[in-house]
């Protein structure tokens, strides 16, 4: 495995780049990694946990943890609750059961 850097840190970029759904999963990580704006984050990620492309869903809900991690809160923690709970991919579902593990640790709730 290789480590890769995905540097989207303009807003507009990435929107345009989702917009052609391009890159969605790197596009994703980039933008937790480097845009400085949880609700937008939140709300980003939020849009793609029920995706039905599994690494895109996938890589949503990791990204939750890692916005719980960064910011140590969650303003949309029901919301993000909510879309968890319609999950219904097995695989997913212990992804969400490792994210909700960070939460334990990083939240401060």
């Amino acid at each position: 495995m290789r480590y890769e850097n995905f540097n989207y840190s303009d807003k507009r970029e990435i929107l345009k780049l989702l917009k052609d759904n391009k890159n969605v999963i790197e596009v994703i990580i980039g933008a937790v990694n480097n845009i400085d704006d949880q609700e937008w984050l939140e709300k980003l990620c939020l849009k793609y946990i029920l995706n039905d492309d599994f690494g895109i869903s996938r890589a949503a809900i990791y990204s939750i943890g890692d916005i719980a991690r960064i910011f140590g809160n969650l303003l949309n923690r029901d919301l993000i609750e909510e879309k968890f709970a319609q999950v219904k991919d097995e695989k997913l579902k212990y992804v969400i059961f490792d994210v909700k593990s960070d939460f334990e640790i990083f939240l401060k709730d």
